[in-house]
């Protein structure tokens, strides 16, 4: 395969999982001090959207400072998100901020859906988390071509579909078998089918993601790119 000039980061959607003491992070390492040690080792994070309710403004400043500049944050946001109460975190992330993920259980309300994407939209590329059954692929394909946005690839259906430029989003579920076989195939997939976009981020999500896959899927990355 050729070299390709698409940036591939690789991470974990969250960082405090307790299975991770003792196989990833010292058995004596402070809660408060993971974030800083998964950033030392990790390029990039996705934020599940209740870590934003659950931690304080002041833990995350110090987070923040904690990261190195190259450091990419991703933020997940549910679609009944209030960008009131979102919107002055993503902005404090500056140019950190990568992209961000919406995720997508029902289509009741179109218009505060669309208030969402847009406000999202001018902080970073936006990608859309098809969530559940209640939502059709014909309404998907809709929503993604109004807003021009693109959807998650879960690393196993078909290949990525990526027809806009700006966010390519890989969320691999952790339960999924992961050999290097099967990481370089999901890796030179996203890389073939990039379109315009610049950068691809694949997260590993689930209760547990293994740092394992994460560290391997890094590797294979860094060979082919």
């Amino acid at each position: 395969m050729k070299k390709s000039n698409v940036e591939f980061l690789a991470g974990a959607r969250g960082w405090q999982y307790p299975e991770w003491v003792g196989e990833f992070y010292p058995e004596d390492l402070p809660e408060d001090w993971r974030f800083s040690y998964y950033c030392n080792e990790f390029q990039a994070v996705l934020i599940p959207f209740d870590y934003l309710q659950r931690y304080e403004t002041q833990e995350w400043a110090e987070w923040l400072d904690d990261a190195p500049d190259n450091f990419a944050f991703y933020v997940e946001l549910a679609q009944s998100a209030s960008w009131n109460k979102v919107g002055a975190f993503l902005e404090a992330l500056g140019e950190q901020l990568k992209g961000i993920v919406i995720v997508i259980e029902t289509l009741p309300e179109h218009e505060a859906l669309g208030a969402l994407i847009k406000h999202a939209k001018r902080r970073a590329p936006v990608s859309i988390k098809h969530s559940g059954d209640k939502v059709s692929d014909r309404e998907i394909q809709s929503l993604l071509s109004q807003h021009e946005v693109n959807e998650c690839w879960n690393g196993h259906d078909d290949v990525p579909v990526w027809g806009y430029g700006g966010a390519a989003v890989i969320l691999r579920d952790s339960r999924a078998q992961h050999t290097p076989e099967i990481l370089r195939q999901i890796i030179e997939n996203g890389l073939a089918y990039a379109g315009n976009n610049e950068r691809i981020a694949c997260f590993f999500n689930g209760n547990s993601p293994k740092i394992g896959d994460v560290r391997t899927a890094r590797m294979i990355a860094e060979l082919l790119i």
